[in-house]
């Protein structure tokens, strides 16, 4: 039997290494290594850690999750007549320490990288031995459906027929450039002391900035995660950080140079990222209990529920409880009027709809930006009381797996779903939050006169010839370096990739809804526009709108993986069986 099937994997990081081990791992549970060839693609070269999680990054740039609950598996022993693949510790494991309970570690994103590089080099040594697996440093940009329902690939490189089936899990693809963008590309272009930087990363191209220096001005539009990174690196290019508290994680900044107003964030809220709390004493405070666990998850992953739902109030009125039991639990609580739990509840629901609720028990929007900094660090700390907006951010975090597994693939209609994945956005200010010792570093450079916030909500922005003026009634800078940190979201009909622009132009792939992503089946496979079935799977960013949770490591080893694994694994079988007695 000489012929092969031959299935290909489009973006191999962390996502795409996951899903070929698991596919591997599916297959040897029946044997049935025999006429396969998998054909793997990673325009970076980066296999295993991909863009995300490369190991030449600096290491200033950390994970966002704590190291406590990166929780990724081992790899078992892959053995069987023909093929053995070594078992590959779990994280935890790898790392070989004692975590602390004091304060939670946020490692660098390279250090997760060096983990998933090292676990797809033992996995891809044995494949690339037995002549089943071959890797290409291409950049796939089209996909063609041929008659026979097989597929083509065109790269950057050159063309590959043949195909019997295809895994996308390319990550995040760039969007079309916003006019704002464009205008601002139109002013630097042919000013030598005017720098723009459409992307954040790699951070080393700011580095080598000719512009940059101590006494540069830097405007950095966003005021989130990647603001932080950029802010962090390029601190520490012209001084150090001294951790002053480990109680606290805060923080003191020095520099040799004269450093004044040097970062300029700037966002359309003016709100800023909210820790984590510090570590996992203070983080079980927010944690459900399993019994409330499993009735939130009766509830939302109700049929019945979800397809009768005409907003996600069925969501909200699910969490709500929850919520405000643990609040009323907690320690030390912002909480003037004595409210009862019911009244928290309507609190927990006004503020889950409109964050721009007022009220005693939530941080006011009022406040600076500084204020709400310092507020949150010493609620993140257990060093004063908990408001109910930190507690509902929190408490949504340790629901957010419920959410994800019970939401996707819901009976909900397309655009109650696309008001669901708002909702869950919005938390993320809180549940997605930095750690503590980031706000830290961030209110160091305040006091040191080298972060300036006097406009950073929603400042007008005047293109000058000196770079962008940047200003609020009374308050006026000009940054000559611009920065964009905000991270688009996954609109399909915007994506500006060749590989999904034709995509979309062969009706290949339709988005689930005008903001969201591409529709897919509960394995991952591709529902065209078309009523055909197609060959092709996708899982990740790109999904969004068929699935909730995409964004985070954890979700690259979710059983989402295991499912397209089991489903293409299926394939090839049903493949043998069809063709074993006639070749």
């Amino acid at each position: 039997m000489n012929k092969k099937r031959k299935l290909g994997i489009v973006g191999v990081g962390p996502r795409g290494g996951h899903a070929l081990e698991r596919f591997i791992a599916q297959l040897a549970q029946q044997n049935r290594f025999s006429n396969i060839q998998i054909v793997l693609f990673e325009a970076t070269g980066n296999f295993g850690d991909g863009h995300v999680y490369n190991t030449n990054q600096t290491e200033s740039n950390w994970i966002n999750i704590t190291e406590r609950i990166l929780e990724l598996q081992e790899r078992k022993t892959i053995q069987t007549p023909i093929l053995e693949v070594p078992g590959f510790p779990s994280y935890h494991d790898w790392i070989d320490k004692n975590l602390s309970d004091k304060v939670d570690a946020f490692p660098p994103r390279a250090k997760i990288g060096s983990y998933l590089n090292q676990r797809f080099s033992s996995l891809i040594a044995p494949l690339e031995a037995l002549g089943i697996v071959s890797t290409h440093i291409e950049r796939v940009d089209e996909i063609v459906l041929l008659e026979n329902n097989r597929l083509q690939l065109r790269t950057n490189k050159g063309i590959y027929d043949d195909f019997d089936e295809l895994l996308l899990t390319i990550g995040h693809q760039p969007t079309k450039m916003s006019e704002q963008m464009a205008t601002w590309e139109e002013c630097a272009m042919g000013k030598n002391a005017v720098s723009l930087f459409k992307e954040a990363y790699p951070l080393s191209n700011i580095l080598s900035c000719e512009n940059l220096g101590p006494q540069s001005t830097i405007g950095i539009r966003g005021f989130g995660l990647t603001m932080i990174d950029v802010v962090r690196r390029i601190a520490k290019e012209f001084g150090t950080f001294t951790v002053e508290d480990e109680k606290t994680r805060k923080c003191s900044y020095q520099s040799g140079n004269n450093i004044k107003n040097m970062f300029v964030p700037f966002s359309l809220d003016g709100l800023p990222p909210v820790p984590k709390p510090l570590n996992v004493s203070i983080d079980h405070w927010f944690k459900p209990s399993e019994s409330q666990i499993n009735t939130f998850e009766s509830i939302i992953g109700n049929p019945s529920i979800q397809k009768k739902a005409e907003n996600p109030g069925f969501l909200i009125n699910a969490f709500a409880p929850i919520a405000a039991d643990i609040y009323t639990r907690l320690p030390n609580i912002i909480n003037p009027k004595n409210l009862d739990t019911k009244e928290i509840e309507n609190l927990i629901s006004n503020w889950l709809k409109d964050q721009s609720y007022e009220d005693p028990t939530i941080v006011s929007m009022n406040l600076s930006a500084t204020e709400m900094m310092r507020d949150f660090v010493d609620m993140a700390t257990g060093h004063g009381p908990v408001s109910l907006d930190f507690c509902i951010g929190q408490v949504w975090r340790h629901c957010q797996p419920s959410i994800y597994e019970k939401l996707s693939f819901n009976a909900c209609s397309d655009s109650v779903f696309a008001e669901i994945i708002q909702l869950d956005e919005s938390t993320k200010r809180y549940s997605y939050g930095p750690p503590v010792e980031a706000i830290q570093q961030l209110l160091a450079l305040i006091e040191a006169g080298i972060l300036n916030l006097d406009v950073v909500d929603d400042p007008e922005i005047e293109l000058t010839e000196k770079g962008w003026r940047l200003h609020k009634p009374e308050k006026s800078l000009v940054t000559a370096i611009m920065i964009d940190s905000v991270l688009d979201p996954p609109q399909i009909k915007a994506v500006t990739s060749s590989l999904v622009k034709n995509m979309l132009s062969d009706n290949l792939i339709q988005a689930v809804h005008d903001k969201l992503g591409i529709l897919t089946d509960e394995n991952g496979y591709l529902i065209p526009k078309e009523d055909n079935k197609v060959p092709i799977a996708l899982l990740g960013r790109l999904a969004k709108g068929t699935v909730i949770g995409v964004d985070a490591i954890l979700e690259c080893f979710s059983p989402r993986v295991d499912q397209w694994a089991k489903q293409a694994a299926d394939n090839h079988i049903a493949w043998l069986n069809q063709n074993i007695a006639a070749l």
